[in-house]
């Protein structure tokens, strides 16, 4: 069964899935494969694609890496150019008040081919998840309705099976479609889920330029902002600052809005307090955004910043549209409550390298928190496209080199994106407050240093 071109399947078309992909079929002049993709949604469109994410100058750098020309010059339609003196791609923490704990020091940069060029740091680009995934969908024939229910190893190489009954042959398989990856489930079936506690909704909105403005007195231009609460709750906006209205040529409208991502997280212990249950239904974002209103009201003190996050769910929508489509983004997720789950790094002792490898959240999910799941996704997919063009009939040695870096790299940021969620979903007290903010702003002053004296070193 063995060809003279390997064959590469990649079970999943997400960022990652996607990225390696390109990066097979770019480096072809070096090492030709056949490369087949396969994804279990019915079509592009079939599912929500994402919020915003941002990507480090590291995820960036790989992506480069990865991708022809032809898709680098449309990923500015995905990750626009920073406008300047308008936006500030950095993070700004805060207490419940919305008094400033800590700001991520952020250099300003023209373009992602800038922010990859930066290899000390780290700079990040706010970037629209979904618009990313159509760049890469680009040119890549995408198998659709496919959806992988197991495979089969071979001394000649693997069979997959998908559920429509199909089967294909390869001699490399690259399971990349998930947290709930049959391919994961059956590769290491004693890697565990870590599940939190702590649940979380998010929504896309549109925020009027006049509510935007009441934000920014505390948070200045920077794009990312999250609110620490004294329960364990915590409320994290992310936006660009470039209008709906100018994006989709509108000009009828009283004042610009700006498309955003609002999550608010808290214990799951708090839906199960008998005194303050409401009846919420998932399937009703109606429900749900009252909930999360409600919970905001409970555990918040009065003050303006406490308006402002109702404000701004006010905002989400309360219906499933009837054409999402023709949804001010073109996509739209139902708003839920889902929870923070991440695949436990410690859970297994070591990896078995064979013909079946992961890549992505189908091997190292993780808490959202620091944003550096898709990041670690695209490096993943550069990673391993690297260690293949190395490829021989002893395909073990390329794979181990894989899954080595990969695992080294994926598990600290596993554990670091954990610590950092379970540390900020806690209640403080009096006492615990004054701790945390003591500690938070004595970081940002040491970052500001650090920032400051690693602009005078690398300023050229």
């Amino acid at each position: 069964m063995q060809e003279n071109t390997p064959t590469v399947i990649i079970v999943g078309a997400g960022l990652g899935g996607l990225s390696l992909y390109h990066a097979l079929i770019k480096n072809k002049d070096k090492k030709e494969f056949n490369v087949k993709i396969f994804e279990r949604e019915a079509s592009p469109t079939d599912r929500w694609q994402g919020y915003h994410i941002g990507l480090s100058n590291y995820g960036v750098r790989s992506l480069l890496n990865c991708v022809p020309s032809s898709i680098a010059s449309n990923l500015p339609k995905a990750m626009p150019n920073p406008i300047p003196d308008v936006e500030n791609h950095g993070i700004s923490l805060t207490d419940h008040a919305g008094n400033i704990l800590l700001q991520s020091p952020s250099r300003p940069f023209k373009d992602v081919y800038e922010i990859a060029k930066r290899s000390h740091g780290l700079s990040v680009i706010v970037t629209y998840r979904d618009r990313l995934r159509d760049v890469l969908l680009e040119n890549v024939p995408v198998q659709w309705g496919k959806k992988c229910i197991g495979y089969e190893e071979t001394k000649e190489g693997v069979w997959v099976f998908f559920e429509d009954g199909t089967r294909e042959f390869c001699n490399i398989l690259v399971g990349a479609e998930g947290i709930n990856s049959p391919v994961r489930k059956q590769k290491l079936p004693e890697l565990q889920i870590f599940d939190y506690e702590v649940t979380h909704v998010g929504a896309d909105i549109s925020i009027p330029k006049s509510l935007m403005d009441k934000l920014s007195k505390f948070h200045g231009n920077l794009l990312a902002v999250k609110t620490l609460g004294l329960k364990g709750d915590s409320s994290f906006l992310i936006s660009r600052l470039i209008p709906i209205e100018q994006e989709q040529n509108e000009s009828n409208i009283d004042e610009p809005h700006y498309r955003a991502t609002l999550v608010y997280a808290y214990p799951t212990e708090l839906d199960n307090v008998e005194s303050d249950k409401v009846k919420v239904d998932d399937n009703d974002p109606a429900s749900v955004i009252e909930h999360v209103k409600q919970l905001i009201r409970k555990l918040r003190p009065e003050c303006e910043m406490t308006d402002i996050l109702v404000e701004l769910w006010d905002l989400a929508p309360k219906t499933i549209p009837n054409d999402s489509v023709k949804f001010p983004f073109k996509t739209y997720n139902p708003v839920q409550r889902r929870m923070y789950r991440d695949i436990d790094p410690t859970s297994i002792d070591s990896w078995k390298s064979s013909r079946v490898t992961l890549l992505g959240d189908a091997a190292h999910a993780m808490s959202p928190l620091l944003g550096r799941g898709a990041n670690n996704a695209i490096q993943d997919a550069d990673v391993l496209s690297q260690a293949l063009l190395n490829y021989t009939d002893d395909y073990l040695s390329c794979i181990k080199e894989y899954e080595n870096e990969m695992l080294k790299r994926s598990s600290s940021e596993v554990l670091k994106s954990r610590s950092v969620t379970l540390r900020q979903s806690r209640p403080v007290g009096y006492f615990g407050l004054i701790m945390r903010n003591s500690i938070l702003k004595a970081m940002n002053t040491i970052l500001t240093v650090y920032s400051f004296a690693s602009g005078l070193i690398f300023k050229n």
